[in-house]
């Protein structure tokens, strides 16, 4: 049995995110997943890092030592919903592996900065090809 690598993880976070193409308005479609010792504690599309902790706590397992992995770097603002980046770093989870950068100019690498500031380690740059074809529409708009 093989088991499966960040890069897996990512398609299966990025092939979530498409489920909501379309209906998120001015904001991507994310897709994320919060995965520990293999195993899917929550994942979540709209509002992509919020619902999957949201899961992830109802699972009563413990996040410590938990990777989160998102196709776009979280939020690192409060706007009409608290930042992700800050409730990922509250959460015990130890790494995020994150796609590609948030080129909104109020994120842009805040949200790493403040989860490296946490201790958290982050990746970047997973499967950026497949997420940056899939939000191209979204990205031209930073462009």
């Amino acid at each position: 049995m093989s088991s499966k690598t960040d890069q897996d993880y990512m398609l299966q976070a990025l092939e979530l995110g498409e489920t909501v193409k379309g209906t998120t308005g001015d904001n991507p479609w994310v897709g994320c997943l919060i995965i520990k010792d293999g195993i899917i504690l929550g994942q979540g599309a709209m509002h992509a890092e919020a619902a999957a902790l949201q899961e992830a706590q109802k699972s009563k397992h413990s996040l410590d030592g938990a990777t989160l992995y998102c196709t776009v770097e979280p939020c690192s603002f409060e706007g009409r919903t608290p930042s992700c980046a800050k409730a990922i770093a509250r959460s015990g989870i130890s790494r995020v592996v994150a796609s590609i950068r948030d080129p909104h100019p109020k994120v842009n690498g805040e949200g790493f900065s403040i989860l490296r500031q946490a201790g958290v380690e982050v990746t970047e740059g997973i499967k950026s090809q497949q997420v940056e074809a899939s939000l191209l529409e979204w990205l031209n708009g930073y462009r």
